[in-house]
């Protein structure tokens, strides 16, 4: 019993230096910063009142009315003669200026948290528009919360408002929940596809890239070659199922970091869905990598902080 408890305590509890998160920090930000700039030509049509979904019936049909949404401030806000689109801009202001303050860690937990609440009210107000690149920002955005990752490459350590240095049970902590939660997501979606009698024939792969609203290339070649997509889908069952348990094997933790990368890339490059990609991809290499690829990690974060040697800005 001891040793268990031993053991459970330096799963969760080994201090960990803050690198991984301070990765997540600005890789996070700038991913959403990006995502912002791609759908800015869009934006009024996605959050406004008269978008491609109008308010009234976005709000009755899909919104949490009992938590915070755009639409909820707007009705708030209008007895002050404030306009809808206005307070569209507003909530749209504090997200990109939190992810601003995020990415270069300026008052960090308090950007993260208004990036978190301002992002919650725009999901909340087209959640129609929402797919998994909404819901993995914000599980990101609401975890570094909580985290210690303002220790390298921020204005809160220029400026001496770091109270937690180098490694700590905390970044140890977060680390873990971000890798088990990644875990349950990829078990989760496995067996989800497993009671798919597609996915067990080996037909799923061959469906998407068959598929034009998918596809962005013309693959048809394969369907004279139908072992490649039964492979490919067998591979991706397999890879997302087995990920709890071989991505902490010694023996397969690297074979399967890498693997779930070019599950990304695939679902990136033959699906379209790269913003989905890139955050998966993001979300993988600050939870694991520092674990699993520990020569090239201290490599990576050595060529990062070299970065602290230049002059930056000076904000109070």
């Amino acid at each position: 019993m001891r040793n268990l408890t031993l053991s459970f305590h330096q799963f969760f509890f080994k201090p960990v230096d803050q690198f991984p998160l301070v990765f997540l920090r600005i890789s996070i930000g700038l991913f959403g910063l990006l995502q912002c700039l791609l759908l800015s030509s869009e934006w009024f049509n996605l959050y406004g009142v008269n978008g491609y979904v109008e308010w009234f019936i976005s709000y009755d049909l899909f919104s949490i009315k009992e938590l915070p949404s755009i639409v909820g401030l707007a009705n708030f806000l209008m007895p002050w003669g404030v306009t809808d689109n206005a307070v569209v801009v507003l909530i749209t202001s504090i997200y990109v200026g939190a992810l601003i303050g995020v990415t270069l860690g300026w008052h960090t937990q308090k950007m993260l948290i208004l990036a978190w609440l301002s992002h919650f009210m725009l999901c909340n107000t087209a959640m129609t528009f929402g797919y998994g690149v909404e819901t993995f920002l914000h599980v990101g955005l609401f975890y570094l919360i909580f985290a210690p990752c303002n220790f390298y490459l921020s204005l809160d350590k220029l400026q001496g408002r770091v109270s937690q240095m180098g490694a700590t049970p905390e970044a140890g902590f977060i680390i873990r929940i971000i890798q088990i939660h990644l875990c349950l997501v990829y078990f989760n979606a496995g067996i989800a596809k497993m009671m798919g009698d597609d996915w067990l024939q080996g037909e799923a792969v061959w469906y998407v890239i068959g598929n034009a609203n998918y596809s962005q290339f013309d693959l048809s070649f394969l369907a004279s070659i139908p072992i490649i997509p039964k492979l490919l889908t067998w591979w991706t069952l397999l890879v997302e199922t087995a990920f709890p348990v071989f991505i902490y094997w010694n023996l397969t933790k690297r074979v399967w970091a890498i693997n779930i990368i070019f599950l990304h890339i695939g679902i990136g490059l033959l699906m379209g869905l790269n913003m989905f990609a890139l955050i998966m991809l993001l979300l993988n290499i600050g939870a694991f990598w520092w674990q699993i690829f520990p020569k090239y990690w201290i490599k990576f974060k050595t060529f990062c902080i070299t970065t602290e040697r230049f002059e930056w800005p000076v904000l109070s």
